[in-house]
């Protein structure tokens, strides 16, 4: 299935599969459609609220979203050799 949004005025798609659209609220696919545009704009730096229209979902229009960006820290674990 091929998800349709504009972020920020600026329209996007992507593809995801159809049971997994089916499995997600549309908060998820708001935030799935946001990590989306900045990775399809990998020169402009993130802003810190990304509106979002939903503009097609399985034909549906999911309407506007507001999308937070939030970093938080990642921690990897790695296994130490033992003496």
């Amino acid at each position: 299935m091929i998800i349709r949004y504009c972020a920020n005025t600026l329209p996007g798609q992507f593809p995801l599969p159809s049971d997994y659209v089916e499995q997600r609220t549309a908060e998820d696919l708001a935030e799935l459609a946001a990590a989306a545009h900045w990775r399809d704009h990998p020169e402009e730096t993130p802003t810190f609220v990304t509106v979002v229209h939903m503009q097609d979902v399985d034909g549906h229009d999911l309407g506007l979203f507001e999308v937070r960006c939030e970093q938080r820290p990642v921690f990897t674990a790695s296994l130490l050799r033992q003496a």
